[in-house]
């Protein structure tokens, strides 16, 4: 409430910041979907695609700087990616498993896009100018924010758009009108899913979200995206150690042409 009275909405810009929040908390279903029917590793190495798309974005859209091995980079990021996400086809299981672990890993190859799309229409949201991406929004007939907005508000109005939009279908679900859900019921959680709940709200998402944003004000995208990469490093041992996953050989035959790409893409000339 302070910061609105500091720096009040534009009327003219409420559409975008409900657009805003559908890219960047809306579409947290279709990871929670990719990961209900893939594999943590997965993806978790998907998502690095995201983040050279992200440094692709930056140059494209904002000017920054790229040279030829980011490009190379790419390339690889984008074979690897796309050999993790058919890697199911590759590897096939008994069951239904196949066709589910490929729609999980499709669901979070479209959630990565998501996200770039949300950062970088958010950087010219704070201020940073892009005639590209004017020229872009001008093309679908959407006009961009008539004026700059604090990393702190742009976060939250775009989480009240999450919650107005994901609450109708938590309660359709928690009904059973979206399927089983195997007996859970809201009212029955325990002391570790309310403490799960809690540090999904306040540490994964407000906090995490409001510190992603102040930092995308003052760096570039792709600076942003770098740390990204360590995703996997951290993401595999709590795969195993909680979940019980290992990556099967075509797995890490994707995570190493990923991580090839990454090299090329990081290694600069002395």
């Amino acid at each position: 409430m302070l910061e609105l009275n500091k720096n009040s909405v534009n009327k003219k810009d409420y559409f975008n910041f409900f657009l805003l929040g559908i890219f960047s908390q809306t579409t947290l279903l279709i990871v929670f979907y990719a990961y209900k029917f893939s594999t943590v590793l997965d993806i978790t190495l998907i998502g690095v695609l995201g983040a050279v798309l992200a440094m692709y974005a930056g140059h494209y859209f904002y000017k920054e700087k790229m040279d030829k091995r980011l490009t190379i980079g790419l390339i690889f990021a984008l074979a690897g990616t796309i050999f993790v996400i058919l890697e199911p086809l590759l590897s096939p299981t008994e069951g239904d498993t196949t066709i589910q672990r490929l729609i999980g890993n499709i669901l979070g190859l479209i959630y990565n896009l998501t996200w770039v799309t949300y950062i970088v229409w958010a950087k010219m949201s704070m201020g940073t100018n892009s005639p590209t991406l004017k020229k872009a929004l001008s093309f679908i007939h959407i006009k961009p924010m008539t004026k700059k907005y604090s990393p702190f508000l742009i976060v939250t109005l775009t989480l009240y758009v999450g919650l107005a939009t994901m609450i109708p279908l938590a309660v359709m679900e928690n009904l059973g009108f979206l399927g089983s859900i195997g007996g859970f019921r809201v009212l029955t959680i325990g002391l570790n899913g309310i403490l799960g709940l809690l540090y999904m709200s306040v540490l994964s998402s407000i906090t995490a979200y409001f510190l992603y944003q102040w930092g995308l004000e003052r760096i570039q995208i792709a600076d942003q995206a770098l740390y990204n990469y360590l995703n996997p490093i951290f993401a595999a041992p709590f795969a195993y150690i909680l979940l019980g996953e290992l990556p099967t050989l075509n797995t890490l035959i994707g995570g190493f042409i990923i991580a090839v790409g990454i090299i090329i893409a990081e290694v600069r000339d002395s």
